[in-house]
């Protein structure tokens, strides 16, 4: 197993840190400032189906990546090659190429606007931020180690959003 060191991949900790703001900042938000009193608004009503759809990206490109083999890379959050590693090319990554990342975010994002939270909002607008200059490193991570391959993957696919981005 090769690990990038923690200082090449220093939007670990600070990603973990914002999307875990980004989440109990809304919750804290909805229960002391809103009483507990949900906010049926456009923002909650798009937030419920942002969550849904978020939860069904997460768990099925990380059952996309266990049929693959790859247990150890779901185990923890640090960008790794492991022993055997092949790049994961069907269902949802044959389209995109990071679609658990995908799925936070639009987790993230789908907390504030459930519980109208504007901070909450800017937490995850940051997280955001964060992980996009991880996806970076990890790109470069994979690059370094297939080589060719994922130059061509990187060809057919897109980073987050089919045919877009």
């Amino acid at each position: 197993m090769t690990r990038i060191p923690l200082m090449k991949d220093w939007g670990y900790i600070p990603y973990l840190v914002f999307a875990s703001a980004a989440i109990l900042v809304s919750i804290m938000d909805f229960v002391l400032l809103q009483h507990l009193q949900l906010q049926i608004s456009i923002f909650f009503l798009l937030g419920i189906p942002l969550l849904v759809f978020a939860l069904y990206i997460r768990v099925r490109a990380r059952i996309e990546v266990r049929r693959a083999g790859f247990e150890k890379l779901l185990s923890t959050g640090r960008l790794q090659i492991v022993k055997d590693h092949k790049l994961v090319k069907d269902g949802l990554y044959k389209h995109i190429r990071h679609p658990i990342y995908l799925g936070e975010m639009i987790r993230n994002v789908a907390f504030s606007l459930i519980f109208s939270s504007l901070i909450g909002f800017i937490f995850a607008v940051i997280s955001i931020v964060v992980l996009l200059f991880r996806i970076k490193v990890e790109e470069k991570m994979l690059d370094d180690h297939f080589g060719e391959e994922y130059e061509e993957y990187r060809k057919k696919t897109k980073k987050l959003i089919p045919y877009i981005y």
